[in-house]
């Protein structure tokens, strides 16, 4: 029997499990930090399985870490869970099928190395709220990845695709406070908040013409004004920043910040400038690491796009600040039937009800087998970790000078 037939048969009983995971959390669609129902099956399966299970990791509710360490020492990998949802749209990013990807590769993991009594340290980690909060940033920081070999998972997407570069991202939230006062029979005691937020994004629309290709400015407005016969005296917005780097996000924000303080001297409006939510780093995915896992689907007859290292996505992800502290991956997992190139966009309700449907489930199957037949090549073969970590060496060299702005 091959290691792929093993590994199939392990993870062909388990499949039934896998399933329900990935049905359960679909069908209760938990938003970020309040993926309660989420975290408690996955912890419960991976209990079962003989994983020593960590609660409330990192000091958040939602997260865990569960850890198996095989019979004999060998080499550090962990599986990365997502499972928040979106607002009214329920897994409309798949998010269901990242948490059951990787606890089905823990499992079979661990089922596998037991059997062959091979060399492993096998983590799950629960990162809750990637869609804002973003927790392996400050997972990150804590130090929590650092020293590991490997740290793989998978995000569906309408094609299997090797691990894809996303750029960095920072989040502003932009407020302007003004006076009140009656819109029509005395509009000039008032000061307009509304007018502010208005200056301000016509300007930042103003400068997007000089930005680089790579940059990204998008935002709304939250809050605009309480009814039309009263001058808003507060406006609050909402500003995505991107760039390839996070040091050009940093010079756009110098920039943005600008644009603020110009709408709020227009208008004789105040301004209060912060950060909501966690920044994120560019993603350094490791090619050695994504072209083992892409060569293993291909073995069990998947089709994967292949990803030269210097192609970008203009999207970002938390994995951004794990690339920087060990080899990362996070491939793409396609939902659609082999050969079907149909496209579903992310964010949308039919991106949401196809992230249940059986192909998903079973091309994310699939994605079980072919990351667990990467892991045994990491567990057996040395020149594997050995090429993952001199590849990894060329990012540290651009980590110092990525770091956020402070404000």
């Amino acid at each position: 029997m091959t290691n792929k037939e093993r590994v199939s048969k392990i993870v062909d009983r388990l499949a039934p499990e896998l399933r329900k995971l990935a049905l359960d959390i679909h069908d209760n669609p938990e938003l970020g930090l309040q993926e309660y129902k989420a975290c408690a099956w996955q912890k419960e399966l991976l209990g079962r399985y003989g994983f020593a299970i960590e609660e409330n990791f990192c000091d958040i509710e939602t997260s865990y870490k569960a850890v198996y360490k095989g019979r004999k020492p060998g080499p550090k990998i962990a599986f990365l869970a997502e499972y928040d949802a979106l607002p009214e749209l329920g897994h409309g990013c798949g998010h269901n099928l990242i948490a059951m990807v990787s606890v089905g590769c823990g499992i079979a993991c661990r089922e596998f190395a037991d059997e062959y009594e091979l060399k492993c340290s096998v983590k799950l980690i629960g990162t809750p709220a990637e869609e804002t909060a973003g927790t392996k940033v400050p997972m990150s920081a804590k130090g929590v990845f650092d020293g590991y070999d490997a740290v793989m998972m998978a995000h569906p997407a309408f094609a299997n695709a090797e691990s894809i570069n996303t750029i960095a991202m920072d989040a502003y939230k932009i407020e302007f406070f003004g006076r009140p006062a009656h819109a029509a029979a005395a509009p000039h005691e008032g000061i307009n908040a509304l007018d502010a937020v208005i200056n301000f994004f016509n300007l930042m629309n103003a400068f997007r013409q000089q930005t680089k290709p790579d940059a990204r400015l998008h935002g709304v407005i939250l809050d605009g004004g309480v009814a039309p016969n009263i001058i808003p005296d507060y406006t609050r917005a909402l500003v995505y920043v991107r760039a390839a780097k996070m040091a050009y996000v940093n010079e756009l924000y110098a920039k943005l910040t600008d644009c603020v303080k110009g709408a709020a001297l227009a208008t004789g409006c105040t301004y209060e400038l912060s950060e909501p939510e966690a920044a994120f780093k560019d993603t350094c995915s490791n090619r050695y690491l994504s072209r083992m896992v892409a060569t293993n689907l291909e073995t069990l007859e998947h089709d994967v796009m292949h990803i030269d290292a210097k192609t970008v996505i203009p999207g970002s992800s938390d994995l951004g600040d794990v690339s920087y502290h060990c080899p990362a991956v996070q491939l793409t997992c396609g939902m659609s039937p082999k050969g079907d190139k149909t496209y579903y966009a992310p964010h949308t309700k039919e991106f949401a009800e196809h992230a249940c449907s059986d192909t998903a489930i079973d091309n994310a199957l699939d994605f079980v087998r072919a990351f667990t037949m990467t892991a045994f090549e990491l567990m057996t073969n040395p020149e594997h970790l050995e090429a993952i970590k001199e590849e990894f060496k060329t990012v540290g060299q651009e980590a110092s000078a990525d770091e956020r702005l402070p404000l």
